[in-house]
């Protein structure tokens, strides 16, 4: 079940799949025994398989944390983040099914109520990028009451990539620069009207991660108010709609965001 909240006038989403669970659902399932388990950071990993194959994974996601309070300025998490891990998809999907009836089928799910928040994942080709992508929705809403869709995905896009390759290396980086060579620039004001996951496909994932982009790379006014933003959400106040927000700081913003790519190395 998808959860929608408001706040104050903006129309803002749960970004990721949450599921009405009961407080204690978490520490069930943490409780339960492993085969292996071990902690990186605030993620707790549980595994049916050896998490030794992917240490400098484990080594990353300590260091996740770090990055978001570092780039977004937000809190860090007070609390732990417990990630599920299976070898094999078939155990994923009957793990899932068998505590989360009803949810809809995910390759990687973060699941969070009023408990720590909890990824599910299973090994595949994408099975590093999904611990990541997630954990970002995880961290995320550990330090913040609610995140407009669009913002969590663009940011889960960005910070799903291993460090040395987020500011070049992410494969949206090609199309969104050979757009903005011809002139074209992402409407950032109808991503911030989408409600559903269901309505973010490719296109909107690689423009909700292009502005994420912009404004951690691009001007300085554009990386403040992103910051200004998420702090008047994480001390509840409203804070307004941030491509207006982005607008009276960078009147010229389509030209700014497509000099920002045309002269991206």
């Amino acid at each position: 079940m998808h959860r929608i909240a408001q706040f104050a006038s903006l129309r803002l989403s749960l970004l990721t799949l949450f599921v009405l669970l009961d407080a204690t659902t978490t520490d069930s399932l943490a409780e339960t025994r492993w085969p292996d388990e071990q902690v990186a950071g605030v993620f707790h990993c549980h595994a049916d398989f050896e998490l030794d194959r992917f240490e400098p994974l484990w080594e990353q996601m300590a260091r996740l944390q770090q990055d978001l309070t570092r780039e977004l300025r937000v809190p860090a998490a007070s609390e732990p983040i417990h990630l599920f891990l299976f070898e094999r998809k078939g155990s994923y999907e009957d793990y899932v099914g068998l505590h989360f009836p009803g949810v809809p089928y995910r390759r990687a799910l973060f699941i969070k109520e009023r408990g720590p928040g909890m990824v599910f994942a299973f090994l595949n080709n994408d099975f590093e990028t999904d611990v990541r992508h997630e954990s970002t929705h995880a961290l995320l809403h550990a330090s913040l009451p609610v995140v407009p869709l669009w913002l969590d995905e663009g940011l889960a896009e960005y910070f799903e990539i291993p460090e040395s390759e987020r500011a070049r290396g992410n494969p949206h980086l090609s199309k969104v620069t050979w757009a903005a060579r011809f002139g074209q620039t992402p409407n950032l004001a109808e991503l911030e009207q989408i409600g559903s996951l269901s309505k973010m496909g490719a296109t909107q994932y690689r423009h909700a991660w292009a502005w994420v982009h912009f404004m951690l790379h691009g001007p300085a006014e554009a990386h403040d108010e992103l910051v200004s933003f998420l702090a008047a959400i994480q001390s509840l106040s409203p804070p307004g709609v941030l491509s207006d927000r982005l607008r009276k700081r960078i009147p010229d913003l389509e030209e700014r965001f497509r000099e920002h790519f045309r002269n991206w190395e």
